[in-house]
Parts: C-alpha cells; structure tokens; sequence
C-alpha cells in the first residue's frame, strides 16, 4: 500500500505515482463527493467514484474494493484521511490483491509518496 502525505492538494503527487506504479494498468480513484481532482486528470483516462460519505467511510471502502477488485489493479483513495485510519484501510488492504494507495493528511509541509508493507492476513 502506498501512502500519499502531507498538506493541500495531492493531484500532481497522485498523478506521478500513477505514471511510476501503475503505468498501462486500470486504475479507479474513489473519494468524497465534490472532492476529486477530476479537472486536473480529466484527460488522463482515470475513473473517478464519488462512492464513500465522509463519516464512517473505512466499511464503504472496504465494500468497494470488494466489489470492484477485479475490474481494477490499482485503488487511490483521495480522503485526506489520518495517519490511524490509514493504518485501518492497511489492515483492510491486506485481504485484497489490489494494489491500494490512499492520501494522508500530515503537518508536513512538503507532499511525500512512501510504501507501506503491507501484513497479509492469514
């Protein structure tokens, strides 16, 4: 699972991870209504799922990615989410053989891509 930190807007970090781990495979972002960078890669050939409410949204994305791992090789989920419920969605991301990237909101100031291994669930 791949970790996408830091403060502000993420697209341009997003969008390079995609060119460098998911180049020529089917890749989807899903996020919060009216939240996804959709203007910026518009272009670029990426499906965008308005699917999770943001109260509670670690069970809609784990449905999600149930219900969507075969049709995808990659999942960015664009929530800004904490440090805690990043490790959550790991745990999740373990069961599933997507590869799984989601944004994290940090007190950094400069935007950092970084692998977290992930613990295969027994």
């Amino acid at each position: 699972m791949y970790l996408i930190k830091g403060q502000g807007r993420k697209t341009e970090a997003m969008w390079q991870h995609m060119k460098r781990r998911h180049t020529g495979d089917k890749v989807c972002v899903v996020g919060f209504k009216n939240q996804l960078p959709e203007n910026y890669l518009r272009n670029k050939q990426v499906i965008f799922y308005e699917a999770l409410n943001q109260t509670d949204w670690l069970p809609q994305a784990e449905k999600f990615i149930a219900q969507f791992e075969e049709q995808f090789d990659g999942m960015i989920f664009y929530v800004d989410c904490t440090p805690t419920e990043a490790e959550a969605l790991a745990e999740i991301a373990a069961k599933y053989q997507s590869r799984i990237t989601v944004t994290v909101t940090e007190p950094l100031s400069e935007i950092t891509i970084n692998h977290l291994p992930l613990k295969k669930a027994a």
